[in-house]
């Protein structure tokens, strides 16, 4: 079930985003990177966006990829949902992490050069696979 966790997560570059302040829920598109274990998911945020201030606020968050562009027979469609907790990444490590980003999405190359543009880590704590309409397999990472 591992192996086909971590193919949908390298098989995927968009993920939704979920984090919340005050019991006030945000979801937000995001395109991502993961390092070669898939133990963590970087993305790249404005310091002054929602996102950002409720991950400072509350470190657990929410990730959701999904097979649905692959998969034209929606009754096959997988969803992976990724929690995780925000690990605040040490500056002398974002520059090195944000051309990791840019390599795998050029679109966001304007934004990684704003001054206020920070990565976020996700430390991957656990999964939940939905493989289909019926079937449901957890995992802690």
């Amino acid at each position: 079930m591992h192996e086909k966790i971590i193919g949908i997560i390298r098989s995927n570059d968009l993920a939704v985003l979920a984090t919340s302040f005050q019991d006030r829920p945000h979801c937000s598109l995001m395109a991502y990177a993961t390092d070669e274990q898939c133990r963590n998911i970087y993305m790249l945020t404005r310091q002054d966006s929602q996102k950002y201030k409720n991950i400072k606020a509350n470190h657990l968050v929410s990730v959701m990829i999904d097979t649905r562009v692959q998969s034209l027979d929606r009754k096959n469609i997988q969803a992976l949902t990724i929690s995780g907790e925000y690990i605040p990444v040490p500056e002398r490590e974002q520059k090195s992490l944000m051309d990791i980003i840019v390599k795998k999405h050029p679109q966001l190359k304007t934004l990684s050069a704003l001054p206020d543009v920070i990565v976020i880590k996700i430390q991957i704590e656990s999964f939940l696979l939905l493989d289909g309409v019926n079937d449901a397999y957890y995992i802690k990472a």
